[in-house]
């Protein structure tokens, strides 16, 4: 018994600095997850739902330049990430706007309109991060139209 809140105890100690991340929910239950032992996994997940109200709270109001404040090294590592992806559907809003299904049934919305622009079904394509936390989606060089996420 001794030994489970020992275990209980360090993982909460583990956690309570994952939490300062970014995204410190994600990073913290893909921890759980892949602790094999079932009682410490157990306790692990116990330990998260016990700090999801710090969690929320602490993210209320949460803005870019707070979490840049916080730590800029790992804002600037998640601003370097990119979503591939296949276009596999592609629709237009009535202004004319294209709405990109992509393969993980995520959906895109184009954020200008930009008829020069061509981009067919089965398009290989990445999301990426942009200047002032704009999103693209990229096929290459020559198609990049701004995007934000809708699905």
């Amino acid at each position: 018994m001794i030994r489970r809140f020992f275990f209980a105890g360090l993982l909460l100690c583990f956690t309570i600095p994952a939490l300062a991340l970014p995204d410190p929910l994600a990073a913290a239950l893909r921890k759980c997850a892949a602790t094999t032992d079932q009682a410490q996994r157990l306790a692990c997940f116990d330990a998260l739902v016990t700090e999801l109200p710090k969690v929320e709270a602490d993210s209320f109001g949460m803005t870019a330049d707070i979490v840049h404040k916080r730590d800029p090294v790992a804002e600037r590592q998640n601003n370097d990430a990119v979503l591939p992806g296949k276009i596999i559907a592609l629709g237009r809003t009535p202004n004319g706007a294209l709405v990109f299904t992509l393969d993980n049934q995520q959906v895109w919305l184009q954020a200008e309109v930009e008829p020069g622009k061509l981009f067919v079904v089965g398009d290989l394509v990445r999301i990426e991060h942009g200047a002032m936390g704009s999103l693209w989606l990229a096929a290459d060089k020559a198609r990049k139209t701004r995007v934000k996420r809708i699905s």
